[in-house]
């Protein structure tokens, strides 16, 4: 987080970064810092042990053919991300994204079955959205400063739960980019995810 904050975030004005990156080749690496890298590398093991081969395959190709993309994004307190599905005709399947700092309840929302969900994501959670999680359900974080959250004793019925404060947050997602998306261009363009 800190190397976000000391790289990235030089100024209180700047809150997104998006690094476009080349699909790896023998003759160069993919352009991502090396902080990014790891962090891919890391994801990777710890990932692979619990999702299924496919979807690891997906994220996590032995031989990538396309180019990848990172965005990195800082959120202060109160601060949310409108209900979106990331952009169809920019990004392939296989979203895979980390959150460092506060936690937030992010809503998910299928307007094909009319179900909403909020999923809280810890600091240091991983997020991963394939198939029709990707392409069926919009995402989204509230506008506010705290989250409701049940406790694992209130998961099983019982009434409870417990406030919590959000500080500052960064996420950093990494997607797949489909083919001709690397012309960036005018507004359709503009990213809210997180």
């Amino acid at each position: 987080m800190n190397y976000c904050l000391e790289t990235f975030f030089t100024s209180a004005n700047i809150n997104q970064i998006m690094l476009f990156c080349r699909a790896p080749s023998a003759e160069s690496s993919t352009g991502l810092p090396p902080l990014l890298t790891s962090l891919l590398d890391a994801l990777s093991r710890l990932l692979k042990p619990t999702l299924p081969p496919e979807i690891h395959s997906l994220l996590f190709p032995a031989v990538p053919t396309r180019a990848r993309q990172a965005i990195i994004n800082r959120y202060d307190p109160g601060e949310g991300i409108t209900p979106h599905v990331d952009l169809l005709g920019r990004f392939g399947d296989g979203i895979v994204g980390v959150s460092f700092g506060s936690g937030c309840v992010m809503q998910f929302a299928s307007g094909l079955k009319d179900q909403a969900y909020g999923v809280y994501l810890p600091e240091r959670s991983i997020i991963v959205m394939s198939g029709d999680a990707r392409y069926k359900w919009s995402h989204g974080i509230e506008e506010k400063t705290m989250d409701y959250v049940q406790t694992p004793d209130t998961l099983s019925g019982d009434a409870g739960g417990r406030w919590m404060k959000r500080t500052m947050r960064i996420s950093i997602t990494f997607r797949w980019l489909l083919p001709g998306a690397e012309v960036v261009g005018g507004a359709e363009d503009r990213d809210p995810s997180g």
